[in-house]
């Protein structure tokens, strides 16, 4: 019976604790961050002593216990001989808990015959390095890789960048339009209700993307920027 109440005391003293931490993490933060965000969650982490925390725009970062250090940046785990990057494993996690959010009928697909490999790619049809792996999309098709296209417009969704990649979005045809687009050719005006592209832009903002291309297979793990299809399949493996 004494064993029990000690376990059950330890319990209540160690989530005190925890909630002690998270409660003063949270009042030095609110004096530092700026207004217009807000603090998703605080919990502990796999850092002794630290805590992470999560921000409404999806970016996280750590905190010391006492609330008085920040950590920013990659967080190695020094395992087996090796460095694990915590924190990549944590973006990692970040993106492929993001894939599951999105509508499969909202991409653009473009895929090969034998689907080896899928990868999703936030796209802006004004982006030079977009352009260039559009025009090799012949290429990933051949690898066996499946190639979903999502809208990041750069300049924003109030841009004109915005409303043209509405137009493929919105199009019955919209390989077609996308490619299209993606050569400067000219195309009607149009919209609609169900229109996906402020959704994807939320999405990529919410795992941090920050420019086009940016490449996500299924695991979550992420490229940053334009790769050749030789390359990304060393990747895909």
């Amino acid at each position: 019976m004494k064993k029990t109440i000690f376990v059950f005391l330890f319990i209540i003293s160690c989530s005190q604790i925890e909630n002690d931490s998270s409660q003063l993490i949270e009042e030095q933060l609110s004096k530092v961050i700026p207004i217009e965000l807000n603090i998703d969650s605080i919990k502990e982490s796999q850092l002794p002593n630290f805590y992470e925390v999560i921000l409404s725009d999806g970016s996280f970062f750590y905190v010391e216990k006492g609330g008085q250090y920040l950590v920013l940046g990659d967080i190695f785990k020094i395992k087996n001989e090796e460095l694990v990057n915590l924190s990549r494993e944590k973006n990692y996690s970040k993106a492929k808990d993001m894939l599951q959010k999105i509508d499969e009928k909202s991409l653009i697909k473009f895929s090969p015959k034998e689907i080896k490999y899928k990868v999703y790619v936030f796209t802006d049809v004004d982006c030079g390095f977009c352009r260039k792996f559009h025009n090799q999309i012949s290429s990933y098709l051949d690898q066996g890789i499946q190639v979903n296209y999502l809208a990041f417009p750069r300049s924003g969704i109030d841009s004109d960048t915005y409303k043209k990649m509405s137009i493929a979005w919105c199009s019955l045809n919209r390989q077609e339009v996308l490619t299209g687009l993606k050569k400067d050719k000219d195309f009607e005006q149009i919209d609609c209700e169900d229109n996906p592209i402020k959704t994807h832009f939320e999405l990529a903002k919410s795992i941090d993307i920050q420019g086009t291309p940016t490449i996500i297979s299924q695991s979550g793990f992420t490229i940053p920027g334009y790769i050749e299809a030789k390359e990304l399949i060393e990747y895909l493996k």
